[in-house]
């Protein structure tokens, strides 16, 4: 981890103008190199893509249909867009973070969630499945996970009638037949399809856990954008199935009474730490949660802050 501390140290001290020691490797090499270190120990644990069953392994999506992102100018996909920017560097931290958890624990399925609608977690959750799909050892599936309003679709430019989660989990269409390649990045997306008209009921058919046992036999991380924790029962049905969730709140929108509500319902053996969004503070024990002065006034502004 001091890599990473290192890291962020110079990257605030580029970020503030300050000074940077001449013989210092820059802010993008250290955390490379901190990347190549964990896929390298990471590959010799790992079972190899050739050898995972074939059930819903490689060969089970080898002829995904390809969909080309058609992003609007203010997406903010900015670890697809603008991979070297301060922005995504912050989701390369969130995501060094997370592996290194993962040679302690297991560490596949992750439920990235807020308090309440409006706080940003769609897009941390892009952001966050796009970085890790950056991996040349570990790949990556992001799950539209939020029946009632999904957002992820459209933030990609895809048609919301995109055949997805929702149909599987009726029994209308195979797991195959809705997992997809995004081009310019290694990610796979699953949408959440055709909203339904009692989505919790959809949910409780049962074959929800099935579909993310399928899923882990090819993916090594799974990220799941789900519904606001309140007042909705969707999202605990997710966080019983998740390795871990990442709660998200956004300054200026989330009241402490909600965020710590929402905190309760987190089973704490799951909780993996809270994402500050859109957060105005110039302390430095609050770097992750800022990448710049229009970031409070900003619509969706979302450097992550994973905290403890």
């Amino acid at each position: 981890m001091s890599y990473i501390f290192e890291a962020l140290q110079r990257a605030e001290a580029e970020r503030s103008g300050g000074s940077v020691p001449k013989d210092a490797d820059s802010v993008a090499g250290l955390l490379q190199k901190v990347e190549q270190e964990i896929d390298r120990r990471q590959a010799l644990s790992e079972l190899p893509l050739a050898a995972r069953p074939e059930s819903l392994g490689a060969g089970a999506f080898t002829s995904a249909k390809r969909l080309l992102p058609a992003l609007a100018a203010d997406s903010r996909l900015v670890c697809l867009t603008d991979q070297g920017g301060l922005a995504a560097e912050k989701f390369r931290v969130l995501g060094l973070k997370l592996r290194h958890l993962r040679e302690r624990r297991k560490l596949k399925r992750i439920v990235i969630t807020s308090s309440i609608p409006e706080e940003g977690k769609s897009l941390i959750a892009a952001n966050l499945a796009l970085n890790q799909s950056r991996s040349k050892v570990l790949n990556a599936v992001l799950i539209d996970g939020d029946l009632r309003r999904p957002e992820l679709g459209r933030r990609f430019g895809f048609n919301r009638n995109l055949p997805g989660l929702s149909e599987v989990l009726r029994g209308e269409r195979e797991l195959s037949e809705v997992v997809y390649k995004l081009e310019g990045s290694g990610l796979w997306f699953i949408p959440a399809g055709v909203t339904p008209e009692n989505p919790i009921e959809v949910m409780q058919s049962g074959r929800l856990q099935q579909l993310l046992e399928q899923l882990e036999t090819f993916f090594d991380w799974i990220i799941i954008d789900t519904p606001p924790v309140l007042p909705l029962a969707d999202t605990p049905l997710w966080m019983k199935l998740a390795d871990g969730v990442l709660l998200v709140a956004r300054e200026g929108v989330c009241e402490k009474k909600q965020l710590e509500r929402a905190v309760e319902v987190i089973d704490r053996s799951t909780m993996l730490g809270v994402i500050v969004n859109s957060c105005s503070s110039n302390e430095q024990k609050y770097y992750y949660s800022r990448y710049g002065p229009a970031a409070a006034n900003s619509e969706e502004a979302s450097p992550p802050a994973a905290e403890r």
